[in-house]
């Protein structure tokens, strides 16, 4: 493995020990759930996240791209920064999933003002970051977890488009960055 791939690994890896570490912290201190994928029709959605951070831990066993460019682990850096950054600025309204009633208190700061899925921005720049190093199985990581956050904001986004300043918000703010 090489340095740049073990950079890399290093990375996602963080990333994923982080997140969860996170959202324990988060359940810990919350009076209501964090994990909302069991509410509804998520089950697609959380198997692609979960194969996506998989694919995060294992690509090592198979790196048949192998890309040594030094700009992968800094790219899979500033995502896994986003994601963090995301999640830890909503607080006590960090939730997995979406669910009628468990939305927590509209986040609208931070890295929200430029984004309205940070976190999922952050996602999906990390995990396409590592496919040059990595190879197949990163690959395969990446794409289901980019269509799992697609799948999920459509249903976030249908849930909190009840609230009147969620819309409000969702007029001035892009999904991603600079479009909508």
């Amino acid at each position: 493995m090489t340095e740049t791939q073990m950079a890399s690994w290093l990375i996602g890896a963080a990333y994923v020990a982080a997140f969860l570490l996170l959202t324990w912290r988060a359940a810990r201190r919350s009076d209501r759930p964090v994990w909302l994928f069991g509410a509804g029709r998520q089950g697609w959605q959380a198997t692609g996240f979960r194969l996506g951070f998989a694919a995060l831990l294992l690509w090592p066993l198979e790196r048949s791209f192998g890309s040594a460019l030094p700009v992968w682990p800094v790219l899979a850096g500033l995502g896994s920064g986003l994601a963090l950054w995301g999640q830890i600025h909503m607080r006590q309204s960090w939730r997995i999933g979406a669910a009628e009633g468990a939305t927590g208190d509209l986040v609208t700061d931070g890295p929200f003002r430029v984004s309205r899925n940070p976190v999922f921005l952050g996602q999906i720049l990390l995990v396409w970051a590592l496919v040059p190093p990595a190879g197949w199985i990163m690959l395969a990581g990446a794409a289901m977890l980019t269509a799992a956050a697609i799948l999920q904001i459509r249903r976030e986004e249908a849930v909190l488009s009840r609230d009147p300043d969620w819309r409000r918000y969702a007029r001035t703010t892009p999904r991603w960055i600079g479009w909508r």
